[in-house]
């Protein structure tokens, strides 16, 4: 990340506090604190962003068409930053963008923000204007089809989906490792107006990139899944791993098919159509209906409650007792599920069937199941920077919480066997809280 040059800042205030990265987050509170962002110099002064608790996902900034404040200032890089309030404050999070993101001239990459403050992007410099406290009345739907959940981030997302369910736009649902994408597409054509029609899926993860235009559009007598589609959904899993060739035929071919696109990725397609990799012109086709998941660890709360639903569907099948062990929930209290949805249900199939689970589950087993946290950092395609980050955090959490085990909690005997100071491993333990 290159340093911005300092210049003069739109309205001074109080500094930005650098923030360091939690597996919890703050709840956002219904009559939560409202914020406007407003472009005051640079190409598109005048722009306003307003912003509240309410929104389904963090709002992007940058040049890409899938962001909420779109900017054309050409030093801006697509996906440039994000911002979404948290309760009493804005959470900014540069987004490993070239040029940086600096708040009151200090360069950073995650601030929590009070109002008042200026934020530099490119030659654009947008100011923080805090409003008054809005009531944010959230949707009391605990679930739209299968997909189950009861925190604020899955209630503010079932709206989003009952419109997108509505329509015919295609959709991009972006996301995580096992945040649910696949019945995400399902249940969005479950509640549409296609929901008689075929619901065609291609998994490009499991074809070598040579058989993806095949199987797409078909070879010699099969018609390929294309046409399986017509009059119904194509869902492509993982769409950024379709060849360049293919991605621009299957643009030209939808313009006239009786098909609707639903595709998912965890990769930053605006990073891929900026490298070249990824068709500009489907990006945009699919940009109008994009969705964002929330990861587990953003999900108050429905740890706890998918826990207790995958162990009460699986528990017949497998002679297990009717209720969630008591035990279970308690050791997973920190743990930030890289995996997410996908390796929690996992947990509850290994201690149903092994048993209590190994001290080993959360690397030999998640390992097993694709679900590494190393592997899954290596996944989401993050600036150098961002994923040492992500690991070196990661280790500290291990290594703290296993050396505080071994010691009964005693923090300073935890020192002593780590080798290190006591008020510097207080400073790590601190910090990971």
């Amino acid at each position: 990340m290159n340093p911005t040059t300092r210049t003069p800042q739109a309205r001074p205030a109080e500094t930005a506090t650098v923030r360091r990265q939690s597996f919890t987050r703050p709840k956002p509170k219904e009559g939560a604190a409202a914020f406007v962002l407003a472009v005051v110099s640079g190409p598109d002064a005048g722009q306003v962003l307003t912003l509240d608790a309410s929104g389904p996902s963090r709002a992007l900034l940058g040049q890409s068409p899938v962001c909420v404040l779109r900017l054309s200032d050409a030093k801006v890089s697509r996906r440039h930053a994000s911002v979404s309030v948290m309760g009493d404050h804005v959470e900014l999070r540069d987004l490993g963008s070239t040029n940086g993101t600096t708040v009151n001239g200090v360069l950073v990459r995650e601030a929590i923000l009070v109002g008042g403050e200026a934020i530099r992007v490119g030659d654009t410099v947008l100011s923080v204007q805090r409003e008054a406290p809005r009531f944010v009345e959230l949707t009391q739907a605990t679930s739209f089809g299968k997909i189950l959940g009861e925190s604020p981030a899955m209630r503010k997302l079932y709206p989003v989906l009952a419109s997108l369910a509505a329509s015919e736009q295609a959709v991009l649902v972006e996301g995580e490792t096992g945040t649910g994408k696949s019945l995400v597409a399902e249940e969005l054509h479950a509640a549409s107006r296609r929901k008689d029609g075929s619901f065609v899926s291609l998994e490009t993860s499991a074809l070598a990139s040579s058989d993806i235009g095949n199987r797409l559009f078909g070879f010699g007598d099969d018609a390929g899944l294309l046409a399986a589609a017509r009059g119904g959904v194509l869902f492509i899993d993982e769409i950024g791993n379709l060849p360049r060739d293919v991605q621009a035929r299957l643009r030209d071919v939808l313009d006239g098919a009786d098909v609707r696109l639903i595709a998912a990725t965890r990769r930053d397609l605006d990073r891929d159509v900026q490298n070249e990799r990824f068709d500009e012109r489907l990006f945009f086709m699919l940009a109008s209906g994009r969705i964002e998941l929330p990861a587990l660890r953003e999900r108050d709360g429905d740890v706890a409650s998918l826990a207790r639903q995958f162990w009460a569907e699986l528990a017949p099948a497998n002679g297990a007792q009717a209720d969630l062990p008591e035990d279970f929930l308690p050791r997973f209290e920190h743990y930030p599920w890289p995996g997410n949805i996908r390796e929690l249900r996992s947990a509850i199939v290994s201690r149903m069937t092994l048993g209590e689970l190994g001290a080993s589950f959360r690397t030999t087993e998640a390992k097993a199941h694709g679900l590494d946290f190393l592997a899954s950092v290596i996944e989401e395609d993050l600036p150098f920077p961002a994923a040492r980050e992500r690991v070196v955090m990661e280790f500290e959490r291990r290594y703290v919480e296993r050396v505080l085990a071994r010691h009964g909690g005693n923090v300073t005997r935890a020192a002593r066997a780590s080798g290190v100071a006591h008020r510097y491993f207080q400073l790590i333990r601190a910090r990971l809280k």
